[in-house]
This record gives C-alpha cells, structure tokens and sequence, in this order.
C-alpha cells in the first residue's frame, strides 16, 4: 500500500522519527530564540513564542470525548497538545526531553504543567469550577503551589466560586496514561518540576459533550491568569531573580489568525461612521421651524442615506471567526468589539424620529440600542450634573458674564468670533506641528455644511461646521480637544501593531471626550459657560430617557435652567437624534472617572496610547508587558509646558465640582 508521499508503509517514517525530527527543528530556533509553530503526530501542535522556562501540555484520551479541554492550554505562550494513543508516547517523551534540555540550559529549571479533565461520571460539582493539583513532592515548590491554589481559587464562573484541592501521586499524568516527563527528569534536583491540574469540565454538557463556549471563554481568561502567576512565582523562585510580573509570560506577538481578525474587524468598523450617520443634516432648517412654531413643534429630520445595508455589514461581521483566536486577552476584546459594532450596525437599520411633540416619546429601537451602547445617566451624575448648573447659575456677576459669552459665541452670536476660515487655518497648523512630531499624523480639515456639531473628528479628518463662529478664548481648547486628543490617539493607534487601538476598543468614546475635556481645562479653557453645556447635556439625556418630548426638554434647559433659546434647542437636538442618542452623557461622566482614576495615583500618559477606555486599562498593561503592543508615539503638545504638568498634578484628588473653583 502506498502512503499520500509514495513511499509504501513499511517505508513510512514512524511517529517516532516523526517526532524526533521536529524535536531537532525546534530546538534549533529555540537556541536562537525563534517563535516554533509544528504539527505534531497524531493531530497535535507545539508552539513556543519565544525561549520560555514552562510548557503547558494537553494530550487527548483515546476512551472518550473530551472537547473543550485542549483549549485550557492553547491560550498560553508556550503549548503542546497531542494524542495519549500509546503509539505516540515515545516521540512525545522524546520530544520533550529535547525541550527541557534546551531550555535548561537558558534558564536553569523547567516547569511542566499538563492539564486534564476530571471524569464527568465521578464528580457531583455540576456547573461550580474546580481544579485538582496534582504534583509527586508537594514540598519540592511550595510557594509555587501556594500561588497556584490561591490563584485558582479566585476563579469564579456566573457567580459560582471555585474549589480547589491537592493531593499526591508518584507520577503526574492523566488517569490511564504514562507521564510524558522521562524517568530520569521525574525528580525536582533534575530542574524539571511538574505540576497536574484536573479541571471539572463545566464547559461541556455532561450528556452530550456539547461545549458551552461563553462558560469556556470565561474560564480559559481567568485559568490563563492562574498558569503566568504560579509560572513567575518558579522562575523568580527556582532562579533567585527578581519576579517578572506574571503577564510578561504570556504570548508577545500577534499571530496571523489575530492579525487577519484584527483586519477585518477594522475593515468592517470604518466602512460606515456612526456618529456622522446619526447627525441630521437639515439643523438650521429645523431651528428656524421650530422657533417659529413657538417652541413647540419639531420638523422631521434629515439624515444622510445609508450607502451600505446593514444586514449586510451584519453578515460580514459575524464571518469574522473570532473563536479561533486563542490569545485569551485579544479574542474577549475582539468579541467585545464584535458585539459593539453590531449594536451600532442595529442602531443604524433602526435610525429614525418620532413624533416629538406629545406629552411622551414612545421608545424607539433605536433609543434601545443607544441605552445598550452608553447606558442612562446614573442618579449620581444627574445630581452632579444639577448641581454644577445650580452653582454656576449662582456665581458673581463677572462669572455669569462669561458664562452668557461662552454660551452665545459657541453658536456665533457675538462680533469678535472667529470664523469658520480662521479656524481652519489655526487648525490645520497645529496638524503640521504635530506632523513634524510624527510623520504618520496625517490628518486633514475639511469644510462641511451638514454636521449639527459644529467640529468634530471622523476618523483622520477633523470637520468644521462653515458657519461656525467661536470666540477666540475657546479655539485652544478646541484644538486641544480635537487635535490634541481625538486626532492624536487616533494616530498613536494607527502606530500600533494592534489595529484596534486605532479603530477604538468598545466603548471608548467615554474615556476619549474625558481626556478632551480634561485638556480643556488644563490649558485654561474650561469655561463656566461649557461645563454648564456638559451638565445640560446629562440632564437632556436623562430627561429624553424618561420619555419626555423634545419641547419638554427644551423648556427644562432654556426655562429652568436659563439657556439661550438656541443653545437649548441644539443640545436637546444632539439627544433626540435618531429617536433617542443617549451618548452625549459620557462627556461629563468621562470627565469624572477620569478624575477618579488620577485620584487613585495612576499616570495618564498611557492612556493616550490609542482609542481605548478605562476598563481597557488593564489588558493594554497586560500587552504592553507582553510587548504587543508600544507606548504613545507622541503626546499632547501642551505637555511639554511645566505650567500644564503643575496643573495637571494639582487635579489628583479633585472632583468635577473642585474645578469649578479655578477662576483664571
């Protein structure tokens, strides 16, 4: 019989020769640090992302089904899954061996953790996780022991706390099977230590072995967690180093599948722009109709055609295969981007307007949507909003004077504004200055008469209303905020390896308008007059949230709160759009997590490093010790100025409301 290459069985090189061939190859890149990726006999794979002191290992039993269990350790830098048919125990031995040999050389000792699943028919847990550490010298390390349990021990899934326990065997494999270490390695003074984990397969029905995959998901981030601790707990231990911190040990490099993923959940992201789409174009027509109504009555609006169905773009985004991403981190943060960009693909197919002059708006689809994407103001930012315009509408009369200025020159009411073709011209210098910083800062400006407001950053192009008028003490906060902080990350992320950091991780847009508000007022332009806008703006999202109209509204901002008619009109106008956008709150409340979070003594300069929100923080720290991902190429041009730096220390331990008191 001949085999696919040719050569008759009997000429066939055995799975062992198979094996020893790879371990040759391996170890070959491995001695010049090289990324090893082989398919091993018997359907499995080794890959190593660099020289590592550890291996996770899964071999797969040949007397039952066990899916889901292999992916327990796919998800780390350095892996081996493979068959425990009896045929192959040779050559993974072997294998193995070879491994170990060459990387003791590196680093002194080894560590082999090999995973299993528990037998389903002998455990009583059900859906609770549990792990059973299994190890043949439970002193031989016990502070890596230590770690491991109480790492383990902080799983939980949907609720469910985990229960962890140890025991010991002479040798560490899964039941029925040979251990994969060699005789002669099985003792800790040969610098090979093995450790034995049995998970309790709550990721797989117990009847018909179908995978749950969002428990899997869950499991897999937290357990990844659990391996790096208790791996940089042996190696600052065995080697009397300083501890490396446990995410330097995950995977450092993107690989093809989460790059072509990466691409594609770009490609689908900016092929429409969601905030363009859901800006009417006919603002002006609706202000002169509405005024003239009394302020009672609201025109339809107008928005730009879809050019795109977003069915369509729907299909194109759930081809995306992100399940086949084993990088623990990145696929949540793919999936996370996955589920946002559909929620906007839905706000869009549902973009409408109802009628907004009864007593209440019915809820739309797309005010459903748009309370999914950014929530509804939470009692405390309501009140904080409140109260902001209850105190600036009690300030000294030079306070108030500004604060009235502020309001009328942000919508051109006033003699010495500067016009739309000066701001262009200031804008598009502070791209050039950037752009000598950075080569790849390649933004444009462009004019438009259909955007309601006023300027705004689509992509890399910042866009200005042609009848725009804003009063000269404004236009360096402005550029600040959209140069020097929307343009500015976007750019740093277009830097990056990680394409996402360009395009905007889900839900990054709170931490991007906190950052830009925040610059506002570093460089002094802060006014009284727009933080009032910001607090009115969460009071006009809440209001709408309740199902009040639009003339409703109105009157809450323009009687209660005193706002000039067209100034009310245009904030009520931002919520209202499409049937209820409820994104207009995240300007303040970004503002005050961000005080929060320098509050807690973090830095903010890695924050700029791309599209990114604060509960991203810890997985771009978790790359960035990875070396996936690099810090800022560049930073805001005013923090080169000592005075800002000063004023920017000064905000640590401030809240919203603290800042009301800077009157420069």
């Amino acid at each position: 019989m001949n085999t696919p290459n040719g050569q008759t069985a009997s000429e066939s090189p055995s799975a062992e020769t198979k094996f020893a061939k790879i371990a040759a190859a391996a170890c070959a890149r491995l001695a010049k640090n090289e990324r090893v990726r082989r398919t091993l006999p018997g359907e499995g794979r080794l890959k190593f992302d660099r020289q590592l002191p550890f291996l996770c290992v899964y071999r797969s039993p040949i007397d039952r089904d066990d899916k889901g269990t292999r992916e327990l350790v796919t998800t780390e830098a350095a892996y081996l899954f493979a068959s425990a048919a009896p045929q192959y125990h040779p050559g993974l031995s072997k294998l193995f061996a070879a491994i170990y040999t060459a990387m003791q050389e590196h680093f002194g000792t080894f560590l082999l953790i090999e995973v299993w699943s528990m037998d389903e028919r002998e455990s009583d847990l059900n859906s609770r996780p549990a792990f059973e550490i299994v190890t043949p010298e439970l002193d031989s390390l016990p502070s890596t022991l230590e770690v491991l349990q109480r790492a383990l021990s902080e799983i939980t899934v949907y609720g469910h706390p985990s229960l962890v326990s140890s025991r010991y065997a002479a040798s560490v494999a899964p039941f029925g099977t040979a251990p994969i270490v060699p005789t002669d390695l099985e003792n800790a003074s040969a610098g090979c230590c093995t450790i034995g984990l049995a998970v309790n397969p709550i990721y797989r029905d117990r009847k018909s072995g179908s995978v749950y995959p969002m428990v899997l998901q869950i499991l897999r981030r937290q357990l990844a967690t659990a391996f790096r601790k208790a791996i940089a707990e042996f190696t600052g231990t065995k080697n009397k180093t300083r501890k490396l911190h446990y995410e330097t040990f995950g995977p450092s490099s993107l690989v093809k599948t989460c790059r072509l993923i990466d691409q594609q959940l770009c490609e689908v992201s900016e092929s429409f722009d969601f905030l363009l789409q859901v800006t009417p174009t006919n603002t002006d027509e609706l202000w002169e109709q509405f005024q003239a109504s009394g302020y009672r009555e609201l025109a339809p609006l107008r928005y730009r055609p879809l050019p795109y169905h977003p069915n369509r773009l729907k299909r194109q985004l759930f081809e995306i295969e992100i399940e086949r991403v084993e990088d623990a981190t990145l696929a949540y943060l793919f999936s996370e981007k996955q589920d946002e960009i559909d929620r906007q693909l839905t706000a869009l197919r549902d973009l409408s307007m109802p009628a907004l002059t009864t007593a209440h708006v019915q809820p739309s689809n797309f005010l459903t949507t748009s309370l999914q994407l950014y929530g509804r103001p939470e009692d405390s930012l309501v009140e904080l909003a409140d109260t902001i315009l209850h105190t600036i509408a009690t300030l000294p009369a030079r306070s108030e004077k500004i604060t009235s200025a502020a309001e009328q020159t942000e919508i051109g009411e006033e003699a010495d504004c500067i016009s739309a073709t000066e701001l262009v011209a200031q804008a598009r210098d502070e791209i050039d200055y950037y752009h000598t910083k950075m080569n790849e800062f390649s933004a444009t400006v462009e004019v438009s008469d259909s955007i309601a407001a006023g300027i705004m950053v689509s992509q890399d192009r910042l866009l200005i209303d042609r009848n725009l008028r804003i009063s000269p003490q404004r236009v360096e906060a402005l550029l600040h905020h959209e140069i020097g902080t929307h343009l500015l990350t976007y750019f740093n992320g277009r830097c990056q390896p990680f394409r996402q950091l360009y395009a905007g991780l889900a839900g990054y847009e709170e931490l991007q308008e906190g950052l830009a508000v925040l610059a506002e007022y570093l460089c002094g332009g802060l006014t009284h007059g727009r933080l009032r806008t910001l607090a009115a703006r969460v009071l006009a999202v809440d209001s709408m949230a309740q199902g009040n109209s639009f003339a409703a509204t109105f009157d809450l901002l323009h009687h209660t709160h005193r706002f000039p008619p067209p100034r009310a009109f245009k904030t009520a106008l931002r919520v209202y759009r499409g049937g209820g956008f409820s994104k207009d709150l995240i300007y303040l409340r970004g503002l005050r997590d961000l005080l929060d979070y320098l509050d807690s003594g973090h830095e903010i300069d890695p924050l700029y490093v791309g599209k990114i929100g604060l509960q991203h923080v810890p997985y771009i720290q978790e790359m960035r010790r990875r070396e996936i991902i690099t810090p800022p190429r560049i930073l805001p041009r005013f923090w080169n100025d000592t005075r800002i730096r000063n004023r920017l220390k000064s905000c640590r331990g401030k809240s919203v409301l603290n800042l009301l008191e800077i009157d420069e």
